[in-house]
């Protein structure tokens, strides 16, 4: 029985999220010079939040592609004789949509990173058993850093994503850049 795309997606971005928040853990003890104590709570809070919120990231950046195709289809194949005489139709590769690329990119580093964002903090203050007014805080006060930060790193996995990777190996790009991400989310949601 084959697994479905987005559970394996889940997966996938869960286990990588584990992973960036152990190794966050590892960094902060080493940098406060403190011996390294595994924070099970923190590492189950933050990986619970990865199988919440990836699979929304997995039907967004499907959403993105059937309403901006990436590709425009190929134009008639061409045909060329070869030396026996025959015609051979060389088949043609799909073109990059610019237009549709750029729309994409722009609408997943505005629209998309805000949702994102914000389902972040409050999911993770959720996890974490805040109240209401504390998480509408948090998100007054990490909005703009998390953003400004991500606005480092995102749009090149975006442009990368959109331009050369397929689109169902964009979740599986999206996830390893997401573990320098996830060790940042990390240490700012301490």
């Amino acid at each position: 029985m084959s697994v479905p795309p987005i559970a394996k997606a889940t997966l996938q971005a869960a286990v990588i999220n584990a992973g960036s928040n152990v190794l966050a853990q590892g960094i902060k003890a080493y940098r406060d010079e403190v011996p390294f104590d595994l924070d099970i709570q923190a590492l189950m809070q933050f990986t619970t939040c990865a199988f919440i919120v990836s699979p929304v990231g997995y039907l967004w950046l499907e959403k993105l592609e059937s309403w901006f195709p990436g590709t425009v289809p190929p134009e008639k194949s061409s045909e060329k004789a070869n030396k026996g005489g025959r015609s051979v139709t060389k088949p043609q590769k799909p073109r990059l949509n610019v237009t549709n690329t750029v729309a994409k990119v722009l609408i997943d580093q505005t629209i998309g990173a805000t949702w994102n964002t914000v389902l972040f903090i409050i999911t993770m203050g959720l996890l974490r058993g805040l109240q209401y007014n504390t998480i509408q805080t948090q998100i007054q006060q990490d909005f703009w850093p998390i953003m400004i930060a991500g606005f480092k790193l995102w749009p090149f996995v975006s442009v990368l994503n959109f331009t050369v990777i397929p689109p169902n190996q964009r979740l599986l790009v999206g996830s390893l850049f997401g573990v320098i991400w996830g060790v940042y989310l990390s240490l700012v949601s301490e």
